[in-house]
C-alpha cells in the first residue's frame, strides 16, 4: 500500500497546496481519494499510473474536494496514451449519481462518454466495498455535510483511514481503530463552535481514541508552523505525527 498527496490545501487558493486529493496504490487497485482543484495535473507531476486508475472514492460535494473531477474525466476521453478496456468505478455517498448528471449536462454531455465503462456506487453509511481481491474499502458518516463520509481502506496487511471534512465525533474513533495511517483534515489550531472542521486538538483526541500508527495532518486553513503542531498534537497522542504537503509519498509495504 502506498499513499501520495496529490492536495494538502483547502478551497482557499494557494501557491504550495492544492486542494483535497489523495492517491492510494493497493497490490490490486488504484485510488484516488477526493479529486479538488490542481489534483488532476498532480497525478502526472508526481508520476503516477493515473491511466491504470481503477478507483474514485468522493467523500462529499463540496468544490475542494470533487472541483476536477470533470478534469479527470475528460483526461480518461482524451488524454491517455493507450487503450483501456477495463472499468472506472467512482464511489461516493448518495446524490453523486445526481451530481454527475448534472455535470454531464453542463459539459454538453460528452463526459462520460469514455472508451471503457464507467460504473458509479453510492454508499451509505456501514457499507462495505471489495475493491480487488485483497483489499476493501468502507464508509462511516461524518458531521460535516448531509451527505459526507470519511472511509477505511484495508489489505490483508495494512489499514489506511481517511476523514474526508468532519467536525469532531467520537464515533469515528471505532472506526479509525488501530489503523496504519489515518489522514485526517485539521482545519483549525483551536476548536471553533461555527464550523464543522477539525482543530489541531480535536485531531490529537481523535487519533489517541482510535489508537493509529501514524496519523498524516492536511487542510489547513491556517499557516502551519510544524514544529508547534506537533508539539500541540503530542500533548494526547503519541504516535507519529507527520504535516502532509503536496508530493509527500509512504509506503507501507
Amino acid at each position: 500500500m502506498k499513499l501520495t498527496i496529490l492536495g494538502s490545501g483547502t478551497v482557499v487558493p494557494d501557491g504550495s497546496r492544492n486542494s483535497s486529493g489523495y492517491f492510494v496504490e493497493l497490490p490490486d487497485a488504484r485510488i484516488m481519494l477526493d479529486c479538488g482543484a490542481g489534483t488532476v495535473h498532480a497525478l502526472a507531476r508526481y508520476h503516477l499510473q493515473w491511466e491504470l486508475m481503477t478507483h474514485l472514492f468522493v467523500s462529499h460535494f463540496h468544490a475542494d474536494h470533487v472541483g476536477e473531477l470533470a478534469s479527470l474525466l475528460f483526461a480518461f476521453s482524451y488524454g491517455t496514451k493507450f487503450p483501456r478496456s477495463e472499468p472506472f468505478t467512482i464511489i461516493g455517498p448518495h446524490g453523486l449519481q445526481k451530481m454527475l448528471e448534472a455535470l454531464e449536462a453542463a459539459f454538453g454531455g460528452k463526459l462520460l462518454k469514455t472508451r471503457f465503462p464507467i460504473n458509479v456506487l453510492m454508499l451509505s453509511p456501514g457499507e462495505t466495498l471489495q475493491l480487488g481481491r485483497t483489499s476493501k474499502l468502507s464508509v462511516f458518516k461524518t458531521p460535516h455535510t448531509a451527505e459526507s463520509l470519511a472511509v477505511r481502506i484495508e489489505t490483508d496487511n495494512h489499514s489506511l483511514c481517511y476523514t474526508g471534512d468532519t467536525a469532531y465525533s467520537e464515533a469515528l474513533a471505532d472506526f479509525f481503530i488501530d489503523a496504519d495511517v489515518l489522514i485526517s483534515e485539521c482545519s483549525f489550531r483551536e476548536p471553533r463552535d461555527d464550523v464543522r472542521h477539525l482543530s489541531v486538538p480535536e485531531v490529537a483526541r481523535l487519533a489517541a481514541l482510535a489508537n493509529v500508527a501514524t496519523l498524516i495532518l492536511t487542510h489547513f486553513y491556517f499557516d502551519v508552523d510544524e514544529e508547534q503542531v506537533k508539539t500541540e498534537v503530542h500533548k494526547e497522542y503519541s504516535g507519529d505525527v507527520i504535516l502532509g504537503r503536496d508530493g509527500y509519498s509512504a509506503d507501507l509495504s
